[in-house]
């Protein structure tokens, strides 16, 4: 998402405003107000996922108001601080990015695909089932419910003119 992080004092108490500013990979710096609010709102996590060792981290919906390409690197860091810094995740997402982000750096083996849960939950009737996905060594999701991408599958296919 960014580089670099940067405080711009406007004067010299504590108490004086400031301006965090941040630098992207091929910019210059600029005022985190004016980078997104899903970057914003993601700085918190970014913080305590960088700044603990041997943590254990509930996140719910990080990728909210993120870029696709920002999202992707939110699980970059999520699995390099799991590697780095001992700390586990059970995060609660809607997105795809993330996934396929982490089914990639398992096929790289980057992480273990044992490491890896994903549990999705599946509507049935008054009730939800809960279906344990796992990744092979190649970043293929194993024990995939009938189901599950369903809905994608049906908008490409809409897309593509197959079906109504």
């Amino acid at each position: 998402m960014f580089s670099d992080i940067a405080v711009k004092r406007h004067g010299r108490q504590m108490s004086d405003p400031f301006q965090l500013q941040v630098k992207a990979r091929a910019g210059s710096r600029t005022n985190i107000m004016d980078v997104g609010y899903g970057v914003s709102q993601s700085l918190p996590i970014l913080v305590d996922v960088r700044s603990h060792k041997n943590g254990f981290f509930l996140l719910q919906q990080p990728e909210v108001h993120l870029h696709p390409r920002a999202q992707a690197e939110l699980a970059s860091l999520f699995v390099a601080s799991y590697k780095k810094n001992k700390n586990y995740f059970m995060i609660e997402t809607h997105s795809d990015y993330i996934i396929d982000r982490i089914r990639i750096l398992a096929k790289k083996r980057v992480i273990d695909p044992d490491d890896v849960s994903i549990l999705y939950f599946a509507p049935e009737r008054n009730a939800v089932r809960i279906h344990n996905i796992s990744l092979d060594h190649n970043g293929d999701l194993e024990g995939v419910p009938d189901g599950y991408r369903d809905f994608f599958i049906r908008e490409s296919d809409r897309l593509l003119g197959f079906s109504d």
